[in-house]
């Protein structure tokens, strides 16, 4: 089994090379592989060692395909079908330990996930959409299909708008209104 490992590492394609490590030793591509033919000329040793081989490689084919499917099927689970057209709303989901500029509480994992709803203004390939984001917001428009859910119902109910203002340390969270106010003496002196 050693001698295909080795044969596998050696004819494959290596991004940082280039080449494959045969090619770069060599200077020419690695053999193929190719299916044995019968021949009555060939001793019956090889012909029972090439059937071997061919066998071998027709089950790693198939291993290979099985775990394919295994992983696609894994990685189906977890994806869902969502379907945004130009012109809908969309709430997206932000992710504060990775967006800095959108986290609003001090303990990150506590923030907020969903920020919206935003329109959607182009349909960029299957699964990216550009939405019409506040001019002061501070990330960029494009989304994948995954960060994005659909808002139903009206647009009166916002979830939260992105923060606008930001700083170094994060987004600058003011009050809207002042309801009161009250002054108290601390060492002698009034403190409002």
């Amino acid at each position: 089994m050693l001698p295909w490992a080795q044969y596998w590492y050696n004819s494959a394609f290596h991004h940082s090379m280039g080449m494959s490590p045969y090619q770069a030793v060599y200077g020419k591509l690695p053999p193929s592989l190719i299916r044995y033919e019968y021949n009555e000329a060939d001793p019956p040793a090889l012909q029972e060692s090439l059937k071997m081989c061919d066998a071998l490689l027709n089950k790693l084919k198939a291993k290979l395909h099985q775990s394919q499917n295994y992983m696609k099927n894994q990685s189906d689970k977890k994806r869902r079908e969502g379907t945004l057209e130009v012109g809908d709303l969309a709430l997206v989901k932000l992710q504060p330990y990775r967006q800095h500029s959108v986290v609003l509480r001090k303990h990150q994992k506590l923030s907020l996930r969903y920020f919206g709803p935003f329109e959607v203004i182009t349909k960029i390939g299957q699964v990216a959409f550009k939405l019409l984001l506040p001019e002061s917001a501070k990330i960029h428009p494009v989304f994948h299909i995954s960060l994005l859910k659909k808002f139903y119902g009206n647009q009166q109910q916002q979830y939260l708008s992105l923060p606008g203002t930001t700083s170094e340390f994060g987004p600058l969270v003011q009050p809207i209104i002042i309801l009161d106010s009250r002054t108290t003496v601390r060492n002698g002196k009034k403190v409002e």
